[in-house]
């Protein structure tokens, strides 16, 4: 006796391709030079007492990558 499988044939053959694509997400870019790159280009943001909170906070989160990366101090 055969059993059936679960899914329809056509929806079976389309499972591998999936796994494959989301699994493709997980890569990393490490030896990319990104970070190199990054790190030649960018430089700390300052901002001013006139400037708005957020402003303000987008500032500060992008030094936080800088520090992280780029060993900003």
């Amino acid at each position: 006796m055969s059993r059936k499988a679960f899914l329809p044939r056509g929806l079976r053959g389309m499972l591998p391709l999936a796994a494959t694509a989301m699994l493709a997400g997980c890569a990393t870019t490490t030896g990319s030079g990104a970070t190199r790159v990054y790190c030649g280009a960018a430089a700390p943001i300052r901002w001013s007492l006139s400037d708005t909170d957020e402003t303000i906070r987008q500032a500060k989160a992008a030094n936080a990558v800088g520090r992280r990366l780029c060993g900003w101090r």
